[in-house]
């Protein structure tokens, strides 16, 4: 753990991945083992889309991901004095959210309703104007509800169909 450097004189909105409010959410439905991530691990708070094999989830894949890596103490520190992590492990049970609300991070300014795309080698968020999807990402049918400047927390609310 490093020493601190800053003091925060008032707490954040929202961290990427956590609810962001108490509105109803849905999991993506798992198959009877469970979801695991992937040998390399899979990124929270980033979009993911399950392998061939039905079981293992990546943040790299095509066409519309399965869902959201929502943060619900699914990352574990494993590296020694690690302080946190954005990580869960390769082969560790997973939780896809496919709807609900959530804090996520743009890498572009987001308005209310833009649309979110995912990109396909990381699963990282990218939004914009609805059918305008950016190169190398692809639309996850879910939207902004809560925008923000790039790099700083957005709520992205996904459908409850």
């Amino acid at each position: 753990m490093s020493f601190q450097t800053s003091v925060n004189y008032t707490w954040p909105q929202g961290y990427p991945g956590a609810i962001a409010s108490a509105n109803p959410r849905r999991s993506v439905i798992s198959p009877e083992a469970g979801f695991r991530a992937g040998p390399s691990g899979l990124t929270i708070a980033a979009f993911a889309w399950v392998n061939q094999d039905g079981i293992t989830v990546s943040n790299t894949g095509s066409g519309k991901p399965a869902g959201f890596v929502h943060r619900d103490q699914q990352g574990l520190t494993t590296q020694y004095l690690q302080s946190s992590t954005m990580l869960i492990p390769g082969g560790f049970g997973i939780t896809l959210s496919e709807g609900g609300d959530y804090w996520a991070i743009s890498s572009q300014t987001a308005s209310r309703g833009d649309s979110v795309y995912a990109s396909t080698t990381d699963g990282s968020i990218q939004t914009g104007p609805t059918g305008k999807a950016p190169q190398g990402a692809v639309d996850t049918g879910w939207t902004v509800s809560q925008g923000g400047d790039a790099g700083s927390p957005i709520i992205i609310t996904g459908p409850l169909s």
